[in-house]
């Protein structure tokens, strides 16, 4: 099939030209192709976006009782693929599950579900399952994630980074860190202990603790060599902590979302406030509009997907029960589109942080837009329109009411249509890495 007229989003800016696919590959691209086609005069197309966090199929990581995410792989899908996004590196949490049977069932539930394509990252919490990373490596699961946060649930110590660092470093895999102070965070929790509002989910967390944290994640990362990203970025000194690094020769990398570029600390001043609570919190809006300013800085967009129903947030007695995250997968492309529209953010940063820096830093083999990858792409209409439902299983959204300036219109998967105004649905794949 040939797409005709298109302006490509790619990281040499907004290209105009036809492009042919055949047999789930981009085969040729090149002006003028010869031959009738797909008019996309007037749309833009964004390609191979790629959502490195997401935790369908999950729980809530930091709770002491088992609390579902609302979405599952099979929903889960649904929803990236009415927001443009075609593949996904999803997170697994062994549980009290031997390894590598943890792996193996997480990958068999994707199989039988997943209508995008998909990876992961393994969750690890000791030091003893580090033992299995060269047998996890194997079954194509090449990167890894250490929490520095949620005392006595996930939280790792930095000697335990450090090894996990240190070995991933010889097996060539990338390690991802959910950078706070969690010790910090337990002394100011109870400090605050009378406190039960969803205010306090921010007091108690500052930016401080998070710029601390990643400051010393980048210098582990620097002493061991390895390549790492923090995930989840809310603060813009967090930004200027790893170019510091950087420059000293650190392989670190960083990640924000699309609710700290939109929302800040005033929604956990609604009576719904539990509902908003995610970790990092949403902050002041003028860190927000600063961290928007320093766009340029991101190396990609992540989604951080942990929806939870409404029930278990609102039955909380207190803002350290509330299960933490946001759905803000289906709204990832229409977010950082409307910065583009305007002008907020470049043609060619929008390719790097949706697809291009997550191909290297995840080293996705079969995806790009050039001759030879897959056909993923998603067809973008400059419109302004407001949020009044989603997909998904989840009863609620931060983004309700919001406005944006960009609507996906479709989506392919390797050539296939998945989303033509109503999702269609296909057959995911084990992304190779």
């Amino acid at each position: 099939m040939i797409f005709k007229n298109a302006r490509v989003i790619t990281t040499k800016g907004i290209i105009e030209t036809d492009f042919e696919v055949e047999e789930g590959k981009i085969k040729k691209i090149k002006k003028d192709i010869v031959g009738e086609g797909k008019d996309l005069s007037g749309y833009y197309v964004l390609p191979s976006v790629i959502d490195g966090h997401t935790h369908f199929n999950s729980r809530y990581l930091g709770g002491k009782e088992i609390i579902p995410t609302a979405d599952d792989y099979k929903s889960g899908s649904e929803i990236a693929t009415a927001g443009g996004i075609t593949s996904i590196i999803n997170f697994i949490d062994p549980l009290n599950k031997e390894v590598i049977e943890a792996v193996k069932d997480e990958m068999e539930k994707a199989k039988r579900t997943a209508s995008i394509d998909y990876s992961f990252h393994l969750i690890i919490k000791r030091k003893d399952q580090i033992n299995y990373l060269p047998e996890v490596i194997k079954m194509d699961v090449k990167s890894i994630k250490m929490f520095m946060a949620y005392k006595g649930s996930m939280q790792v110590d930095d000697e335990t980074i450090y090894l996990v660092m240190k070995k991933a470093k010889e097996l060539g895999v990338t390690v991802a860190i959910h950078a706070e102070n969690g010790d910090i965070i337990e002394v100011l929790q109870n400090e605050y202990k009378d406190k039960k509002d969803a205010i306090y989910h921010a007091l108690t967390r500052p930016v401080e603790v998070e710029e601390e944290a990643v400051n010393r994640a980048s210098m582990i990362a620097y002493l061991t060599g390895v390549k790492a990203y923090i995930v989840h970025i809310s603060s813009p000194t967090s930004l200027d902590i790893i170019s510091y690094w950087r420059k000293k020769g650190a392989k670190i990398f960083s990640e924000t979302c699309p609710h700290y570029l939109l929302f800040d600390d005033s929604y956990y001043l609604r009576s719904d406030g539990n509902r908003f609570i995610m970790s990092p919190p949403l902050r002041r809006k003028e860190l927000r509009e600063e961290l928007v300013r320093k766009l340029h800085m991101v190396d990609t967009l992540g989604s951080d997907y942990s929806g939870f129903m409404s029930v278990y947030k609102d039955k909380a007695l207190s803002y350290i029960e509330v299960p933490n995250g946001v759905s803000s997968t289906e709204f990832l492309v229409p977010t950082i589109m409307s910065f583009l529209f305007d002008n907020l953010i470049t043609p060619e940063k929008v390719a790097e942080i949706t697809s291009y820096n997550q191909i290297k830093l995840y080293n996705l083999k079969e995806k790009g837009f050039d001759e030879g990858k897959d056909a993923d792409f998603t067809v973008i209409k400059r419109e302004e329109w407001i949020v009044k439902d989603w997909h998904g299983k989840m009863d609620y959204s931060i983004y309700e009411g919001v406005k944006f300036k960009a609507k996906v219109i479709q989506t392919y998967l390797r050539g296939e249509l998945t989303f033509d105004e109503d999702y269609k649905g296909s057959r995911g794949k084990l992304l190779k890495r």
